[in-house]
């Protein structure tokens, strides 16, 4: 990977084809370009190809949906047979645990590429050591990179809520990488407890057992406000590269 205190001939080369390919000048190539031609791989078909599996999770969850009210049509129009009682009530209770493997796939997917993207922003404007004491020095992944993005004046071109959103995605991917789909019963409470705190409502929708919580999922708008992110992000790094090379 190219880094910044480098040759930077080659993005200057991706830059200039962009340009020649579009019959336009650099002004009107996007920060978005910039950002990827920076950063180098190619993070536009790594989140392409998590939307299709995303999608495709998705209408798997409405097939179970159309299912389960199918059994409930039927249930009414025959009077509440037992055998199809319990039909549906497994049925209810495998769509839970379809959902919550659902949610591990979607933060098994975002999480990791957001912490490639990361890594590669400090490689680019410091190096990997930078990258490696950052995350020792400052407990974290997220940590580090907010506080190295302050240091080099990237953070005025990254998303307002980049924290907050961060902070989510991965807090929550530690909990489902280490707790599986059914965590103990303590660490369901202690992050309901922090859901509520952070205000994370809007990230997480909870299933109960009884009064108390049991599953939580990814909502669907945090999901495309995690994948949103990315790409603003990307646009920042395109923004202060474009500021700089002025």
């Amino acid at each position: 990977m190219t880094e910044r205190g480098e040759s930077t001939s080659s993005i200057e080369e991706y830059l200039q084809h962009m340009c020649d390919d579009a019959g336009a000048g650099l002004e009107e190539i996007t920060d978005r370009d910039i950002g990827e031609g920076v950063l180098e791989p190619d993070f536009r078909s790594q989140l392409i190809a998590i939307r299709i599996v995303l999608e495709r999770n998705r209408d798997a969850e409405e097939k179970l949906t159309t299912e389960i009210r199918k059994i409930e049509a039927d249930i009414r129009e025959r009077g509440g047979d037992s055998w199809m009682v319990d039909h549906w009530v497994d049925t209810l209770h495998s769509s839970t645990f379809l959902d919550a493997a659902h949610s591990m796939a979607a933060v098994g997917l975002i999480a990791p590429l957001m912490e490639s993207l990361f890594g590669r922003i400090v490689r680019y404007f410091k190096n990997e050591k930078t990258w490696k004491d950052g995350r020792r020095k400052h407990r974290g992944v997220v940590n580090a990179f907010l506080q190295i993005a302050k240091d080099i004046d990237l953070r005025g071109h990254l998303p307002d809520d980049l924290e907050t959103t961060a902070r989510a995605l991965f807090e929550y991917r530690n909990k489902m990488f280490h707790g599986g789909l059914e965590w103990p019963e303590e660490d369901r409470t202690r992050f309901a407890n922090r859901v509520d705190s952070a205000g994370w409502g809007d990230c997480f929708s909870l299933a109960h057992s009884g009064n108390e919580p049991w599953f939580f999922y990814m909502t669907r708008d945090f999901v495309e406000r995690c994948l949103d992110t990315f790409y603003e992000i990307i646009d920042g790094v395109g923004a202060h590269e474009r500021i700089v090379r002025d």
